[in-house]
């Protein structure tokens, strides 16, 4: 068989219109990428596996309270 292309996209919670250029190989590159964007927009941020229709949420990081 051919090998299964995968990669993980991330983007804000509940954002259906994806335009990411972005796609990581490894799902904890886009976890740590999810929580730095989280963080820094101060809002949820999913990891979604891309290639896939419709695309499953493998991950949502929520933003981490700065002090």
């Amino acid at each position: 068989g051919g090998t299964q292309v995968t990669g993980y996209i991330i983007g804000p919670k509940g954002d259906t219109g994806l335009h990411t250029c972005r796609v990581y190989k490894a799902p904890q590159e886009a976890s740590d990428a999810a929580q730095e964007h989280a963080d820094f927009h101060h809002r949820p941020y999913e990891v979604r596996v891309a290639y896939e229709t419709p695309q499953r949420i493998i991950g949502t990081f929520n933003p981490r309270k700065s002090k």
